[in-house]
């Protein structure tokens, strides 16, 4: 709960927390690559973990889910340049998105 207050605050003094921590919802990366080529790598590496599902969005975005993982699913939202994991990782995923960036 405080860690929420203090990112507002941050958020609103405009300043950038000293460490972020990369492993959170809502780690944004960014990429050069195009949305095919992000979705293919994404897709093949993280097949080992869990089922992944692709669901192409009306705004020329991509999300992908990876589901049949003990840990839970995972989402990642692909929107070049913007890759956006917007649920926590599964366990040795987050290696597995930046080797795709």
């Amino acid at each position: 709960m405080s860690l929420a207050v203090i990112s507002i605050m941050l958020a609103l003094s405009g300043a950038e927390p000293a460490t972020a921590d990369q492993s959170a919802p809502g780690t944004t990366y960014t990429s050069a690559k195009t949305l095919a080529a992000l979705q293919q790598c994404l897709t093949d590496k993280l097949s080992d973990i869990g089922e992944v599902v692709a669901v192409k969005m009306e705004d020329n975005t991509t999300t992908l889910l990876v589901r049949d993982n003990p840990a839970g699913p995972m989402t990642i939202d692909l929107a070049p340049p913007k890759v956006t994991v917007t649920s926590r990782f599964i366990e040795g995923s987050q290696k597995l998105v930046r080797d795709c960036l």
